[in-house]
């Protein structure tokens, strides 16, 4: 993280203004080691205690030092660097050094930052000239030459300012400029003459340099990264224009890893100083009233988030910094920025939005400036973290209403999408005008934008809106336009169909991908299946299913679809369909013949009475070799996320060898045999599975056992190990699971594996996302059905999901509620759900993580439906939202993962912030531990405990859940 860099932080930026109080400067450092080492050996001594108590040594430091002062805010100019050019030490510049001197002084006594530049090295009058010479130059062509000509006297900043020239050139309409300074040798000569000196470059020259090269498409020229990292070494003497400058530019670099390297390093300036920033579009001096500064916090607000840069403090300082200065100056393009940049990382800042929704968005004349991106794009970064403020977004749609007619595709989808995802349905029959006018210019529409606006209207409940048929129509009936489906654009548009009841729809969609040879990919058939399972036709699910199975390729994996769609027909009651499609298998690919097909022939052949025909089937040598089911899967089939465990023509791998480990290395119809063949096999490789094993296995097996839930239900099944660790739990007294899981490849492992441990008629396994599966679980098992909620899929949707339980009145009135790795990444939300909601006794169970000898937490709570719901979590529970987010992309998706002390550093954090929101929940187990013990003594603790709480009932009145019921198949 990058506090530790930092040498002041505003600990007060919610309420001080963004200003640092005089106590606070006292107490802490103005720079960090790295910044005091760039300004010079004798200048680490300079504190800001000696500044406050004697403001003299401040200007002896600077004069023995070569350093210049400047202030912040209005006084910037007043202590920015002086002239390039030599002053004559007359008594007026004395006169004025005295007043910068007592002006610096007032400034830090006032508690405000005072930052330190160095003055640049003695140049030439020559130098100095061709600065002139250069900038004023005919043409580029002529700038070049004049280079060219004077190479041998030029310096450094001489060559950043030819850069810059032609930079400029660039932006005042030379549109082929960049292509041909790529065959000039004039250019790549004064690339190696500027790479040559790039240690003379001073800090502002160096973020030229770089904002050149990007405004030129020069990003690939070793120079840029060279200059960059120059740059970074540079910083602690950068001014803020400069640093947007180059946060700008740095936002090119391809190479993920190598551009956030960097926007670390140009964060920590950023931190310190972001309060003496320029706000984005402060009006200069009377005389120059129409010229704006368009400028660095604005700037630097767009680019980390373009750059995807999501380290927490960064965005906190910058927040600190817009709420200090915010006034009613900000153009719309600026007020879009900050909104999107700060939504794009994920980063949700109640304060900051309110702000800007009462200073800007709920003022009809201001919100008429915006143009349809700057509408549409403050909408999306809303939705994107689920912030609404109604009379914001009302005053939105209506200004969407009135310019609907100059809007292109992306801002229909757009704004439809927003008040989709935050559940709103907008001003009466406004946004279904906003449709009518997209569906007439469907035509200009392609796949994506198709797409989200169907999901959008679906979502909206404009399930009869004329738009949907016209976007259909236009895929279905148009290759061009389908084979430019992606995977999820897919999904989108089968979940549309799927919730608008058009199932013919979305088999013609299917039908025209599989036409244009494009692969549907986990997310497509992720919610194909899912509609085909909730739905009624189960030869539509046998279609989709046999689709998914040959995309597969792989037989192994096809195997597992093969053997899934049986279990599907017996669960359906056809179990002479599920046997004629494993006879089906036999015949026309036997090498894709597995163990768990042969048990699943004979046991609807004994459930037929077609033993005879059974053993014809289990007759032979059909059963793929030990050699094949070892060998990395060849999938065909685009994973649901391609993370760095999880990608490329290998996806899938190392759960198709988790189970087959099983079928290897367990006795069929042993649930506990199968389990431990899991564990072994990831210990053997050491290979990490997202698994609840060791300590996690006892509390989710002692949580089944004390509940007696009579319906479980799972969320994130991946691999099927929680499902048959509930499912061996409650089988005795009659108990179900219903696990919920979003990849149908996953769906279908889990299945394989079920049957394979003999559980599959305790457990239903559901596909698609729990938005749409949960309230499947209503129709399916009736209302207050659950008594028991395990949830082990994304930590962030934990409360959300379990808000929607609460909605559909799922729960019962003593359910208990699991979650797993809700300390790493983390899940604060969910556990601010518990601890301030209808729960009573919310409980984190430190244990050890799998494989990883590491502390996590597993909290629950008990169902109190007498408590009201929970309030409004405070703004730092979502910035701990956003921190356990970003941890957990970072383990999935960059190139090195987070490590130990990165983790350690991150929970001990994570339990502070939840302490100082006051939701700290009761900890059982060594908590701060690398291998912290649990036993089930301490869940059955858990249990006596809180029904103590509830009035001394017994454990039998804790457990009991009333008759046994029939569920339907």
């Amino acid at each position: 993280m990058l506090k530790s860099a930092y040498a002041s932080f505003n600990d007060g930026a919610r309420n001080g203004r963004g200003l640092r109080s005089t106590e606070r400067l006292r107490s802490s450092q103005w720079y960090s080691p790295e910044e005091l080492s760039s300004f010079g050996d004798g200048v680490a001594s300079v504190r800001p205690e000696s500044v406050l108590s004697a403001p003299d040594s401040v200007a002896e430091s600077s004069a023995t030092q070569g350093l210049s002062f400047y202030g912040k805010g209005p006084s910037l100019a007043k202590f920015s660097p002086p002239s390039r050019r030599p002053e004559r030490r007359d008594a007026s510049n004395m006169f004025r050094d005295k007043e910068r001197e007592r002006e610096l002084s007032e400034q830090v006594a006032a508690g405000q930052n005072v930052f330190v530049m160095p003055k640049r090295p003695p140049r030439s009058n020559e130098c100095y000239a061709l600065d002139k010479d250069l900038s004023g130059a005919g043409s580029p062509s002529d700038a070049l030459d004049l280079a060219m000509a004077k190479a041998e006297v030029m310096d450094a900043p001489n060559w950043a300012n030819l850069l810059y020239a032609l930079a400029h050139w660039k932006k005042k309409g030379g549109h082929h400029l960049a292509a041909s300074l790529r065959s000039d040798s004039r250019w790549s000569r004064s690339l190696q003459r500027l790479q040559a000196s790039l240690q003379d470059l001073t800090a502002r020259d160096a973020a030229n340099v770089v904002w050149s090269l990007a405004t030129l498409e020069a990003k690939q020229e070793p120079l840029f990264l060279e200059t960059a990292d120059a740059l970074c070494g540079k910083l602690a003497v950068c001014d803020p224009v400069s640093i947007s400058k180059a946060a700008w530019a740095l936002t090119s670099i391809p190479n993920r890893d190598r551009r956030l390297e960097l926007y670390s390093k140009l964060a920590v300036p950023v931190v310190m100083r972001a309060d003496s920033f320029p706000l984005g579009s402060s009006k200069c001096s009377e005389s120059l009233s129409h010229v704006f500064l368009h400028g660095s916090l604005t700037m630097i607000c767009y680019s980390f988030g373009k750059a995807d840069f999501r380290e927490g403090d960064a965005y906190e300082a910058l927040s600190s910094a817009l709420i200090g200065h915010m006034n009613n100056s900000l153009r719309p393009i600026d007020v879009c920025n900050v909104i999107w940049s700060f939504c794009t990382v994920g980063y949700r800042d109640d304060v900051l939005f309110t702000k800007i929704c009462e200073m800007y968005l709920t003022k009809e004349e201001m919100v008429r400036d915006f143009n349809p991106q700057d509408l549409t794009n403050t909408t999306w970064g809303f939705c994107k973290v689920g912030f609404c403020h109604r009379e914001a977004m009302e005053t939105l749609a209506f200004e969407c209403h009135r310019q609907r007619d100059r809007f292109d595709p992306i801002h229909f989808s757009n704004l439809l999408y927003s008040f989709a995802m935050l559940r709103i349905p907008g001003p009466p029959s406004l946004l279904a005008e906003v449709a009518s006018t997209a569906s007439q210019q469907v035509a200009r529409f392609d796949a994506g934008n198709l797409a989200i606006a169907c999901w959008a209207l679906a979502a909206l409940g404009m399930s009869e809106h004329p738009f949907l048929d016209c976007a259909l129509e236009r895929v279905i009936g148009s290759s061009q336009v389908c084979s430019n489906l992606g995977s999820r654009a897919l999904s989108m548009l089968a979940l549309a169909c799927f919730r608008t009841a058009r199932p013919g729809r979305l088999d013609q969609l299917l039908d025209a991908t599989r036409l244009c040879g494009l692969g549907v990919g986990a997310s497509g058939y992720s919610a194909a299946v899912m509609a085909a399972e909730q739905g009624k036709d189960q030869e539509r699910e046998l279609r989709i299913l046999r689709q998914m199975a040959a995309e597969a390729r792989d037989v192994r994996m096809q195997a597992a679809v093969c053997n899934s769609l049986a279990l599907r027909l017996w669960k359906r009651g056809d179990t002479a369909g599920a046997f004629a499609v494993l006879r089906g298998l036999k015949e026309s690919s036997p090498h894709s013949w597995s163990v768990v097909s042969s048990l699943l022939v004979a046991r609807l052949g004994t459930e037929l009475g077609a033993l005879a025909e059974a053993s014809e089937l289990l007759g032979g040598d059909g059963a793929a070799l030990d050699a094949a089911w070892e060998a990395p899967v060849l999938s065909g089939i685009h994973p649901m996320a391609a993370t760095r465990q999880n990608e490329g023509a290998h996806a899938y791998t190392r759960e198709f060898m988790t189970l087959h480990a099983v079928l290897c290395g367990a006795p069929p119809g042993d649930p506990d045999a199968a389990m431990a063949a899991i564990e072994r096999f990831a210990e053997s490789r050491s290979l990490w599975l997202k698994i609840t094993a060791w300590e996690k296995g006892v509390v989710v097996q002692e949580v089944a056992r004390w509940a007696q839930p009579r319906l479980t239900v799972e969320i994130g099944a991946y691999v099927g190990y929680s499902a048959m660790n509930v499912a061996r739990t409650v089988r005795s007294h009659g108990g179900r699971v219903a696990s919920l899981e979003v990849d149908p490849l996953h769906v279908t492992l889990v299945r394989n594996m079920l049957e394979y441990a003999g559980l599959s008629d305790v457990v239903d396994v559901w596909t698609g996302y729990s938005f749409d599966s949960i309230p499947h679980l209503l129709k399916t098992y009736g209302p207050r059905s659950v008594d028991m909620v395990f949830m082990d899929q994304k930590g962030t949707r934990f409360h959300s999901d379990l808000a929607l339980m609460e909605e559909l009145d799922l729960l019962s009135d003593r359910a208990v509620i699991l979650a797993d790795n809700v300390l790493k990444p983390g899940a604060p939300l969910y556990i601010w759900h518990l601890a301030k909601g209808s729960y009573h006794h919310c409980t984190a169970i430190s244990v050890r993580e799998f494989l990883l000898q590491s502390e996590d937490w597993m909290v629950m709570a008990f169902r109190d439906a007498s408590k009201p719901p929970a309030p409004t979590p405070p703004p730092e529970l979502h910035r701990l939202a956003f921190e356990s987010d970003h941890f957990r992309k970072k383990s999935m998706f960059d190139g090195v993962a987070p490590s130990k002390s990165d983790w350690w550093k991150f929970s001990q954090g994570f339990v502070t912030g939840l302490e100082l929101c006051g939701c700290k929940p009761r900890i059982v187990g060594l908590h701060g531990r690398d291998n912290p013990k649990i036993t089930p003594e301490d869940v059955a603790r858990i249990f006596r405990t809180a029904a103590e709480e509830r009035g001394g009932e017994d454990d039998e009145v804790l457990r009991g859940r009333g008759a046994q019921r029939t569920w339907p198949s």
